[in-house]
């Protein structure tokens, strides 16, 4: 198909008072951490929390001696609870505006961004070749440095070996058959790899309704996700009445596993029912080691002037998990346009008994706000896209990156909206990622940078499901980087799977449940590689799943019009890299000014080539305060640039 791709980014900072530079960044980390301090002062917020509950252990089972369930999973005919939102008036009202252009499917294609930053499609394959997808065809997925792929979609497990041949299949209720009562309804499957553990954890829910909601968690007690797994049951419904837990997302620290969750009010309308959100934090030592109690903290009543906040999104950390603190994101998923983002914090390991909650309100310079449905190459046939939630987020040092689905201001088609935020300056930039012909929704997004390069904070890829009139619906993926100072960078939007058909599995002729949520992951011992799980349309009207995997080089080098150089991180930790790029081969000088001028450290002096150069420095006990580094030619000492850096308090 023929069309133009777009990215619109813009981005902001919070300036309090207008001082001098230096004293007003100074103030701006200042009032950060008071902020933090006295977060108990500010009546804006609340959040009540619980410590030790506790899930006694189900069982251990193991995966290899239980038979494949293809046929029990067949004959399960429930459609898994829909997302609470109330965004459906809303997408009536977009959705009435929106007018079809194409009524034929063509083959042409379209180019995005610049072509020399093309992910390479490594490998892919299958990822249901048993059974069939439920409704709607949630993927998620992780993989282990030794190469095991856990796939999970509604309601089934499937394991692949590193060269993608298939272990096994089973349904997540013949998983644990046997060892939990009453588990009829399972839906919302999670899974997770921690790389420093090197074991998986596999998170579902089960049931609707009060008397009968679960939040399931497996924990596999070695490498190898084929043997023992220790399952427990947390109470969906932990604060008793008429109300059930929805829409899991996970996330883990060093020493914890987090769940976030909706509450929902039992047979209620799933737009206007919505209770608030838990977050679970999950001991995973004893889970992994099959203790027989399994003990959580659970932080409930998260409100911001009255009103619960709504879908939190864990922040996974890369390249290995925090330690003792997890980060969430949130926003105002319901409405047709907003800019308010929810940044969350825990402080301290379960095992503490002493985590703490902290909430800023953060505004991003794009507004995001609900997505119209998706169109498919049939007339009278559409895909659900849900609302504007937060879907997916990574941290990398003092970066943030995360990804929902929106509307575009002035476009017409279901986009991605890609936020970046710097904790150290507590600024938000953000783009739209988006067609003027293909919708796009369910993003997820994970690091794919090198940790050793001044690029490590922002590679990224994200995957997301695509159709349009003319595409049946598949999977695509856009890769992500740029270098520290410098504007973005977005690869050609490349397609890990063609749609081979429309999706119509259950609602005839109206918006079809078309997948709550893609999966995504870096594959920990491979830097530069990221695996992902997304949905397609197969031939019959039916969906699939399919995983790819995909490489990227996040070593860019800048167009240069001028000699430059710069530091990172900025401000400065104990141990910097200064960066040099040059027009042509140089013999430079690199050195290091207070504030008044005065020469403080001669860091570097010798040739270095064209482009970019890279060395290091420890600050050692360097006071707090402004600092210049200045570029000179060694021949005739004149200045090529100059960069300012902060070493903090």
């Amino acid at each position: 198909m023929t069309g133009t791709g777009y990215l619109l980014s813009h981005s902001c900072s919070w300036h309090f008072l207008k001082f001098d530079a230096m004293f007003r960044y100074l103030l701006l980390v200042f009032t950060w951490q008071l902020a933090l301090s006295l977060y108990a002062q500010d009546h804006g917020f609340s959040c009540d929390v619980q410590y030790n509950l506790k899930s006694v252990r189900l069982a251990s089972v193991n995966w290899s001696e239980l038979p494949d369930d293809s046929a029990g999973y067949k004959a399960q005919p429930f459609l898994a609870p829909e997302p609470g939102s109330s965004a459906s008036g809303i997408k009536r009202q977009i959705d009435a505006g929106r007018q079809r252009r194409f009524t034929a499917k063509t083959l042409d294609k379209y180019i995005q961004t610049p072509e020399n930053i093309r992910p390479v499609l490594e490998a892919d394959y299958n990822g249901l070749p048993i059974g069939g997808a439920g409704i709607p065809n949630d993927n998620n997925m992780a993989i282990s440095n030794d190469g095991f792929v856990v796939s999970v979609v509604n309601s089934i497990v499937t394991m692949f070996d590193k060269d993608g041949n298939h272990i096994g299949f089973k349904s997540l209720n013949a998983f644990v058959k046997g060892a939990l009562p009453n588990l009829d309804r399972t839906y919302d499957p999670k899974v997770t790899y921690d790389p420093q553990a090197n074991k998986f954890i596999l998170v579902f829910l089960q049931g609707s309704l009060s008397a009968d909601t679960r939040i399931i968690v497996g924990f596999s007690e070695s490498s190898d996700p084929t043997q023992d797994w220790n399952f427990y049951a947390i109470n969906g419904n932990p604060f008793g009445g008429a109300y059930w837990s929805d829409y899991p997302i996970i996330g883990i620290s060093e020493s914890d596993l987090f769940i976030t969750v909706n509450i929902l009010r039992d047979n209620g309308s799933w737009q206007d029912d919505f209770i608030q959100s838990l977050i679970w934090q999950v001991d995973k030592e004893s889970g992994f080691s099959g203790s027989d109690t399994l003990y959580q903290n659970v932080f409930s009543n998260i409100k911001y002037n009255g009103k619960s906040i709504w879908s939190i999104c864990a922040v996974q950390e890369y390249p290995t998990p925090g330690k003792d603190e997890m980060y969430f994101l949130s926003v105002r998923p319901g409405d047709l346009s907003n800019d308010t983002v929810f940044l969350h914090q825990i402080r301290g390991a379960q095992r503490s008994n002493n985590s703490k909650y902290y909430l800023e309100v953060m505004k991003t310079p794009l507004k995001y706000g609900v997505p119209p449905t998706a169109y498919q190459p049939r007339v009278g046939f559409r895909l659900q896209t849900n609302d504007a939630r937060v879907l997916s987020a990574l941290k990398v040092g003092t970066h943030m990156q995360y990804v929902q689905t929106t509307s575009i201001p002035g476009s017409d088609p279901s986009g991605i909206y890609h936020g970046t935020i710097d904790l150290i300056k507590r600024e938000i930039s953000a783009h739209y990622i988006f067609s003027d012909t293909l919708d796009y929704a369910y993003p997820s997004i994970a690091f794919s940078g090198y940790a050793n390069t001044t690029a490590s904070e922002y590679g990224s890829v994200i995957t997301f499901s695509h159709t349009s009139e003319l595409d049946f619906p598949g999977t695509s993926a856009v890769f992500h980087n740029r270098l520290p100072g410098n504007p973005p960078l977005y690869s050609p939007v490349i397609r890990i799977k063609e749609g081979e058909g429309i999706i119509n599995t259950f609602v005839a002729d109206t918006a079809e449940r078309w997948g709550d949520y893609t999966g995504i992951q870096p594959k920990y011992d491979e830097p530069g590689v990221v695996w992902m799980a997304g949905s397609y349309g197969m031939d019959r009207e039916r969906n699939g799943v399919w995983i790819g995997k995909v490489r990227v080089n996040t070593l860019l080098e800048p167009e240069l019009d001028s000699e430059s150089v710069i530091a990172y991180p900025n401000p400065l930790s104990e141990r910097v890299s200064i960066r040099v790029s040059l027009k042509k081969s140089t013999e430079v000088i690199v050195e290091l000014h207070d504030a008044s001028g005065r020469l403080t450290k001669e860091l570097f002096e010798g040739m270095m080539p064209s482009g970019s150069g890279e060395f290091y420095f420890h600050k050692g006990g360097m006071r707090s305060g402004l600092y210049f580094l200045t570029l000179r030619n060694a021949n005739d000492r004149s200045v090529l640039d100059t960069y300012r850096v902060m070493i903090p308090d």
